[in-house]
């Protein structure tokens, strides 16, 4: 290559990187791509082009480019780190790894590799490997906030409530922006652990900063229902279903805490909104109780009998068509449906 040709490649190079740092991503591929046109073996340019097409969510063209400069430099760190980002953004976690590692060998402070490791273990169900490199983060930087939300999730999901506690409140501590997902996290631990008052302390401070979040809207609601208050847990859960009129599980669900309240018309008519989005054996069971409280043992049968054509050995719907033909006189039938239990 000429002199003139590796200055001109030099420029092309410094521009395209200019251009990318100034989110003009399309002229920086441009730039890029006429620099590799002179020098296609170019490790810069051929990273420079991968971190475009990275930031383009072109990732498969991304990763490419770090596999031409890995082919010839195998420990060039920016090729490394660029290829484990690639297949990151290929959700092929297990084929990030070993990339991120290598660069590691090279770069062991880089804490937020260790986090993007840590990360991928996670979303590959390996939590001890995950733990320990979340570990390794918070060693060189202890308040690496994406390093205690990820250690604080493996601990979230294994239920150890303790340990995800200690993240999740340590980064509440130190995070300026009142991070709503966390407040809801940690409320949803005490929820868990039958504290409400102190869970409902955090779901009102996410529901100050977002009245319309539905997780903080659930939990305010399943807090009162956890303490018997079917009033205020019909209030909360309303509120959601003014957001999410699809959303069946919670029409049943208030439609049973309606029950609760002996407020059967209005538990009625969340039972057919639930029905309304698509099946439901629960919303089904639930009109037939609701028959049963209200005396009409036709009805509930015809409910019970809804359910049993989808789920014929459903025994939560035996056990109550037992019932309801013991409150209709009809001990022959009861005794038949009893029967049709122990065969199973």
């Amino acid at each position: 290559m000429s002199g003139i040709s590796k200055k001109a490649v030099i420029e092309l190079s410094k521009k395209g990187s200019r251009l990318f740092r100034g989110g003009q991503l399309d002229a920086a591929e441009k730039a890029y791509l006429e620099a590799k046109e002179l020098d296609p073996d170019n490790p810069y340019v051929l990273s420079g082009l991968g971190d475009v097409y990275r930031k383009l969510s072109r990732f498969e063209e991304s990763g490419a480019q770090y596999d031409a400069v890995l082919k010839t430099d195998n420990n060039n760190i920016f090729a490394l780190r660029g290829a484990g980002d690639a297949r990151r953004g290929m959700k092929q976690p297990l084929q990030a790894i070993p990339y991120w590692l290598r660069y590691l060998e090279i770069n062991d402070k880089d804490s937020h590799v260790m986090v993007r490791i840590a990360d991928a273990f996670h979303k590959l169900d390996d939590s001890d490997n995950a733990v320990d490199f979340y570990e390794q983060s918070l060693a060189i930087k202890p308040y690496d906030p994406f390093a205690l939300l990820g250690l604080g999730n493996v601990y979230y999901a294994q239920h150890n409530d303790e340990k995800a506690l200690l993240c999740f409140e340590k980064l509440l501590a130190k995070n300026t922006s009142h991070n709503v997902v966390l407040m809801t996290m940690i409320g949803n631990i005490y929820r868990r652990r039958k504290e409400f008052d102190r869970a409902m302390d955090h779901y009102e401070n996410a529901l100050q900063l977002e009245p319309r979040n539905n997780f903080a809207l659930f939990g305010m609601g399943d807090c009162f229902r956890g303490q018997l208050n079917m009033e205020k847990a019909v209030y909360w859960w309303g509120k959601i279903l003014d957001q999410e009129p699809e959303n069946q599980t919670l029409w049943t669900r208030v439609g049973d805490a309606l029950v609760a309240l002996n407020r059967y018309d209005d538990a009625v008519r969340h039972y057919h909104s639930s029905l309304k989005v698509g099946h439901d054996l629960y919303a089904i069971l639930g009109l037939a109780r609701v028959a049963q409280k209200q005396g009409d043992f036709d009805k509930a049968c015809y409910h019970c009998e809804q359910a049993l054509d989808v789920d014929k050995d459903n025994i939560r719907v035996l056990e109550l068509l037992a019932r309801v033909h013991d409150a209709a006189g009809q001990a022959e039938k009861a005794q038949a449906v009893r029967e049709r239990m122990e065969q199973q």
